[in-house]
């Protein structure tokens, strides 16, 4: 399988005396949907902003999709990729939805009458086209990210990565996102990367796989029944298990493997027959 993204003996020095990644090696394979979490200030957001070339690595290589970024491939290497922050207030620029979707569209100088189908297609994909003409301030803040979110689909990219991006939201709004997520990686599967970097671990529990990095080390890398298997270790990482984790170990009777919430509730109903 082709790889999306290759970090190869990666290190990146804050300054002369302070390095937060060394020696530091990942690979993320195309089609995959992978979890990034670590407590904070352990150098998630930094990786990111080093893939997409947002600051420069002190030693190593990074490729995407076999390109190695260099200040000459920069503009490809960061056309495959689109990016959510935390807070997508500081994303917006139009005056409604659909603007705010035009906008990255115009950049890409894409011709203005191609542009009205893929803003309907884009916000179609996140529940958003009843939408298109309201102002972006007046929406909630899960439909705000879904709208930040479909800016980042227009443009068709191979690789999405979220930052925090529910962070800021209520339960509602959180969950709202992280279904447009599973819909869309059912919809795109091999042909869409997605990297979710969080610190909630029940959002984890959705991906693919699970990467837990501790001060710029990799600590953990598996699958998330295997992730949360070590319990123990997340603890030592200041990482909570999931809640249907947590619920699992509490239980006189518990299951011999990991199960996400609608798994857990299942095997509950079987027991108690």
């Amino acid at each position: 399988m082709k790889s999306a993204i290759e970090l190869d003996n990666l290190s990146y020095h804050y300054d002369e005396q302070a390095a937060l990644f060394d020696d530091f090696s990942l690979k993320i394979e195309a089609g995959d949907w992978v979890a990034l979490v670590g407590h904070n200030g352990s150098g998630k957001s930094t990786l990111a902003k080093l893939v997409l070339g947002l600051l420069e690595a002190s030693a190593g290589q990074i490729k995407i999709f076999g390109q190695e970024l260099s200040e000459a491939t920069l503009d490809l290497v960061r056309g495959q990729i689109g990016m959510v922050f935390q807070n997508p207030d500081n994303q917006f620029v139009g005056a409604t939805v659909a603007d705010d979707v035009a906008f990255g569209l115009e950049n890409l100088q894409v011709p203005s009458e191609e542009m009205p189908a893929k803003i309907q297609a884009a916000l179609e994909q996140v529940g958003m086209l009843d939408f298109a003409d309201r102002e972006p301030h007046h929406l909630s803040g899960g439909q705000k990210q879904r709208v930040a979110l479909a800016s980042v689909l227009a443009l068709q990219p191979k690789i999405i990565i979220l930052d925090e991006a529910t962070a800021m939201l209520d339960p509602e709004g959180r969950q709202a996102v992280m279904a447009t997520l599973q819909d869309l990686k059912e919809r795109y599967g091999q042909e869409l990367t997605l990297i979710t970097i969080t610190h909630d671990m029940d959002e984890a529990a959705l991906a693919d796989r699970i990467v837990v990095i501790d001060d710029g080390q990799l600590a953990l890398d598996g699958r998330p029944d295997e992730v949360f298997t070590q319990g123990e270790r997340l603890h030592e990482l200041g990482l909570d298990l999931p809640f249907a984790a947590q619920l699992s170990q509490a239980l006189r009777v518990r299951p011999d493997h990991y199960l996400n919430q609608e798994e857990l509730v299942s095997w509950l109903l079987n027991s108690s027959k």
